[in-house]
């Protein structure tokens, strides 16, 4: 298996697992019960996580690519900014102190997701430095 549909399968795994699934199943309670603040509306939540399931279903393209023998630099560009736009906006949230007066396991589900994320934007960085052919 190449690095590409690894790290593609990480991805949607790891995406569907921390992210996704939990944003559109999971009760507010737990959230709350997790020491994130309530939310007055999961609603956003809820399309957040859809929208999620949107990307996972491009990424899962990416690999149908790579099995092909191509790069897919289309799929990777999409994930370099959505990963990489993410992981800087949670480690920016952390450092301003958006966190501070949450749980503790709420903070660190948070400094976990940011640096998971960041991770996956490096590797993807690093892939898209591969010259082409």
């Amino acid at each position: 298996m190449s690095t590409v549909i690894r790290l593609l399968w990480v991805k949607i795994i790891g995406t569907a697992l921390a992210a996704a699934l939990p944003m559109l199943l999971t009760p507010a309670s737990v959230y709350e019960w997790l020491g994130f603040p309530p939310q007055p509306t999961m609603l956003f939540l809820r399309l957040y996580g859809l929208s999620t399931l949107a990307l996972l279903a491009g990424y899962y393209g990416g690999i149908e690519q790579a099995r092909r023998g191509e790069l897919p630099r289309g799929v990777l560009r999409m994930g370099l900014v959505s990963n990489g736009g993410q992981g800087l906006m949670l480690g920016a949230a952390g450092i301003a102190g958006t966190y501070a007066s949450w749980g503790g396991l709420a903070q660190a589900l948070m400094w976990g997701l940011c640096l998971f994320i960041l991770g996956i934007a490096l590797a993807i960085a690093l892939l898209l430095r591969r010259p082409r052919g």
